[in-house]
């Protein structure tokens, strides 16, 4: 998980853009972005088996009286909802911890210079 939890804040080079307006986060808010990108991800591969499970056994059991209707159809669709599901919760949870981050870090700043 730390493997993929590191490519993506790579990806994504949210410290990058936060330096080049003059943010320099430390490593406690590193770490603790880390934490949420990992748990955001969690949360995202946990709906998406919740969904697939959900809408793979509720289209079984609507559709059990239609003729013609195949399994592949109802795994493919329930494959394609559950896709969009935790793609949508995982882009809603990265943004999230990326908002948090920077507030931290401006924060973390605004302490400092009140402090000198």
């Amino acid at each position: 998980m730390d493997i993929i939890t590191s490519t993506i804040i790579v990806a994504q080079n949210q410290e990058g853009k936060m330096v080049a307006h003059g943010l320099h986060p430390n490593q406690e808010q590193k770490d603790k972005h880390v934490e949420c990108v990992g748990r955001g991800l969690l949360q995202a591969l946990g709906i998406g088996s919740i969904t697939f499970t959900t809408s793979y056994f509720s289209q079984k059991y609507f559709t059990r009286n239609i003729k013609g209707m195949k399994t592949s159809n109802v795994i493919i669709s329930s494959t394609v909802f559950t896709g969009f599901a935790a793609y949508l919760t995982g882009k809603a949870a990265l943004e999230m911890c990326n908002k948090n981050f920077e507030r931290d870090v401006k924060k973390a700043k605004r302490l400092e210079a009140l402090n000198k």
